[in-house]
């Protein structure tokens, strides 16, 4: 049995690779599709400026607040110490979130009340569009501004 692994052990840790990959891609289209189902929307703050994170890759580390509970999550997007943004959650499983950079609420922000609840679709305070958010969190591998309507 030994040496039966130990000759097939590249096509062994090949498979087990693969598995790997197919149940990432599931588990996370899982999650997209379930944040689609429930989604609620509400502004994150970056808590840091954009960084190497040891050997974890680079990012940009932000907070967002949820029924009375602070959530921290990385993005990796670019932002500044400070920046606010609209994200995208899962009311059932809030800690499953988009950032979406492809919406600017800078202009919103000065009197913007966020309700500990987030927003629902239509509560949102500025205009959003629902099919361009669809697909950019299905296909968030696609440059932002390809989302864009002129």
């Amino acid at each position: 049995m030994k040496k039966f692994i130990s000759e097939k052990f590249h096509i062994i840790f090949l498979m087990a690779t693969l598995v790997f990959i197919i149940f990432s891609l599931i588990s996370a289209n899982i999650g997209i599709n379930h944040m689609l189902k429930n989604p609620k929307y509400t502004i994150g703050e970056a808590i840091t400026d954009w960084h190497q994170k040891n050997n974890n890759g680079v990012g940009t580390d932000y907070k967002y607040h949820f029924n009375y509970k602070i959530y921290f999550k990385t993005t990796s997007n670019s932002y500044k110490k400070g920046d606010k943004f609209l994200i995208i959650f899962d009311s059932i499983k809030p800690e499953n979130t988009e950032v979406l950079d492809i919406y600017s609420i800078e202009n919103y922000l000065i009197d913007l009340k966020i309700p500990e609840k987030g927003w629902k679709y239509e509560d949102v305070p500025f205009n959003i569009d629902s099919n361009i958010i669809k697909k950019y969190v299905q296909d968030w591998n696609v440059e932002p501004f390809e989302y864009i309507q002129k």
